[in-house]
């Protein structure tokens, strides 16, 4: 191989008056092409494990671990009070003890916490490091690389959810004598359970994403994720307060936490335990309603920003 008259030596170059070539050992890919449904696993697998801090430095791990131990200690110790009352001879349960449609309001902020500290990770990053065009130079398609992060977040919210109520079945089951009848009276509770993860994890999961894409700074779009869960929240708890007629109570259901409370309360079958919710005569369907248009305009937004974003 020649370049103006000089010959490529191997491991070296050749000089000639107008340059140098050197061989510095490139190889083409020989391998299979995995194709665009590789990708998006590949990018659900890097989300799950950016979410829960695998892979990266210590400070990372904490607040995932916190959000996650945190539920399944509750969890456990409601377990550990019914073996409790159970050994001292007492049939009757507390009656505030919380159950399976109760746990998803007390592991609440914990969801919170977690989805408006790791969603400006997901995102932000690529963004602020110009990365975003080497995800699209081959099969990942934009709108992949969107619901794959929302469907890693997602996931992960699910777990930290789901984490608690298989500690609460599984300790309930050993506790009880007739094993077989408590299996059954649990598994009747898991049709239930899975809805209401689902919206739970789902909502507010796209809500904090669409937000992080909007925000490139880290510290901002976790301060806008926190505002957006809690000021509708004090809004409406003062607008209903006031007591300005029927209509003005539909502005609960602009209150995140309160439409996910009544979604879980439509799931189960019980009235909500939202304080604001409960004071209004809005129906928990109107809420479940109510949650899934904010979550599928959430993931709308959230498409459409990596539709148009700079790569």
């Amino acid at each position: 191989m020649t370049s103006s008259g000089g010959v490529v030596r191997p491991g070296g170059g050749a000089s000639s008056s107008t340059g140098s070539i050197y061989d510095i050992g490139y190889r083409g890919y020989d391998g299979p092409r995995l194709g665009r449904r590789h990708a998006v696993a590949a990018l659900f697998r890097h989300s799950m494990r950016t979410v829960f801090g695998l892979g990266r430095p210590a400070r990372a791990k904490i607040l995932p671990l916190v959000c996650l131990a945190l539920p399944a200690l509750i969890a456990t110790v409601i377990v550990g009070i019914s073996a409790l009352i159970a050994r001292v001879g007492s049939g009757a349960r507390i009656p505030n003890l919380p159950g399976h449609a109760e746990l998803v309001g007390v592991v609440g902020v914990f969801l919170t916490i977690l989805v408006a500290a790791q969603a400006p990770e997901l995102l932000g990053r690529d963004v602020r490091y110009r990365v975003l065009t080497l995800y699209f130079s081959r099969a990942l398609l934009r709108v992949d690389y969107a619901l794959s992060r929302l469907a890693a977040l997602a996931a992960a919210v699910a777990v930290v959810i789901l984490l608690p109520q298989v500690i609460l079945s599984v300790g309930t089951i050993l506790l009880t004598p007739d094993v077989s009848g408590a299996l059954s009276r649990e598994l009747a509770y898991w049709p239930a359970i899975l809805g209401s993860t689902l919206v739970n994890a789902f909502v507010p999961a796209a809500l904090a994403l669409a937000l992080a894409s909007l925000i490139v700074r880290r510290a901002y779009a976790t301060a806008a994720i926190f505002g957006l869960f809690i000021i509708p929240g004090v809004v409406a708890a003062i607008v209903v307060a006031l007591d300005l007629g029927s209509a003005s109570q539909r502005i609960v259901l602009l209150d995140i936490g309160a439409v996910l409370d009544g979604a879980n309360a439509w799931f189960f079958g019980i009235a909500s335990t939202n304080e604001t919710l409960a004071r209004t005569d809005v129906p928990t369907w109107e809420a479940l309603v109510a949650a899934i248009i904010a979550g599928a305009g959430a993931a709308a937004v959230l498409v459409q920003r990596y539709r148009t974003v700079p790569a």
